[in-house]
């Protein structure tokens, strides 16, 4: 009885350890976190790069395609960041949770963004340039299957 306790206990740990990967946990190829989990994850970082490395139109993509091309992704970032999307320089960026509603059919991802606020001397001296952000991706399964960012919501 102690044995199988100490088991437990022992399985227990382990879960809560590497159950911190917010893309779930693997063992001895058993996901425990689900594939969804992982995909969600790896998109919301594709669109932090997009983001990065200021592609605006790619960024656009994960929201619904019939208005795609009505995303102001410039003004979004204007509002979560306070930097024109000029002057906006994203260090980096990691995933911290993803959470998936009952159904399986809405998500969002708690993101933690570092970036520093590009300008002329006086602001690259000053502390206050180099921030963080955290923000939430939210996400939904269409009528289709496929997941979709909702980026006003996500970017506000």
């Amino acid at each position: 009885m102690l044995l199988l306790a100490g088991g437990v206990l022992l399985a227990a740990g382990a879960a809560w350890l590497f159950g911190a990967d917010p893309r779930g946990l693997s063992l001895g190829g058993v996901e425990l976190g689900g594939e969804e989990r992982a995909w969600l994850a790896d998109r919301s970082v594709d669109f932090m790069e997009d983001l990065q490395f200021k592609d605006f139109t790619k960024a656009a993509t994960y929201h619904l395609e019939a208005t795609q091309k009505a995303r102001d992704i410039p003004a979004l970032i204007r509002k979560v960041f306070r930097v024109p999307p000029e002057l906006l320089d994203i260090h980096s960026y990691k995933v911290l949770e993803v959470d998936l509603d009952r159904s399986k059919t809405r998500a969002r991802v708690r993101m933690l963004t570092y970036y520093h606020a590009l300008g002329d001397e006086a602001s690259r001296d000053q502390a206050a340039s180099n921030r963080s952000v955290e923000i939430l991706l939210y996400w939904f399964r269409g009528a289709d299957q496929k997941w979709t960012m909702e980026l006003e919501s996500s970017l506000r």
